[in-house]
């Protein structure tokens, strides 16, 4: 149930649309819910139902679809991000993934910190992360001589740095989509030397769940 700021109860006279300033519900729910026990949240600001329709179908495709917590740490690039950015974690524990550090870039050859294991089948790809944290990519990649080398079908759009003066360039890579999980940013939390990030993971649904 989502009470909007205000509704339009009057009726169009043909130049103007009578308004009051008093607050009204409307109740949302995805195609598949029965709708039986409805949160109840006000969203201040919201001036009609069609808006108050959108934020509740918004907010309970966030409720189903985004269930994963994630939490990490990292150094201070982890002050780059805000609240509700959109960041790739790479971690092969959970298998989002393999990732590591270029250890030098002789193209369209990579040689990499870590070994990266190819599927039988299926397009591989690699992602570098440029200096602001951004993504570039994702590259298609075959395997190279050993299992820490890669050879880029695609020149990049950047040169990975591959020097001491600074962090290396970072890589992530898997089959398909699986080179890493998106998640959302929800709190950045420094914690002396290091910042610790929590996040949700992401799912695409939620951001057309009023459209189904």
């Amino acid at each position: 149930m989502v009470p909007t700021s205000w509704s339009n109860v009057g009726r169009s006279t043909g130049e103007s649309l009578d308004l009051t300033w008093t607050q009204d519900e409307v109740t949302v729910a995805l195609p598949d819910s029965s709708a039986e026990q409805p949160a109840k949240v006000a969203l201040f600001g919201c001036t009609g139902k069609a808006q108050a329709e959108r934020e509740g179908l918004y907010m309970a495709a966030a409720n189903r679809y985004r269930r994963r917590l994630i939490s990490f740490q990292t150094e201070l690039e982890g002050m780059i991000p805000t609240y509700g950015d959109l960041v790739a974690v790479s971690h092969d524990m959970p298998r989002w993934g393999q990732a590591g550090e270029v250890i030098s870039w002789t193209p369209p050859v990579l040689n990499l910190s870590e070994p990266v294991a190819f599927a039988p089948s299926g397009t591989h790809y690699l992602v570098l992360r440029r200096r602001d944290g951004s993504v570039s990519g994702p590259w298609e990649v075959l395997p190279g001589e050993s299992e820490s080398q890669v050879v880029l079908q695609t020149e990049p759009d950047l040169t990975p740095f591959t020097g001491a003066s600074e962090e290396r360039t970072h890589f992530a890579f898997g089959q398909g989509q699986a080179w890493a999980v998106l998640a959302r940013v929800v709190a950045v939390k420094p914690r002396g030397h290091l910042v610790e990030i929590s996040c949700v993971a992401e799912n695409p649904i939620v951001h057309t769940a009023d459209q189904i």
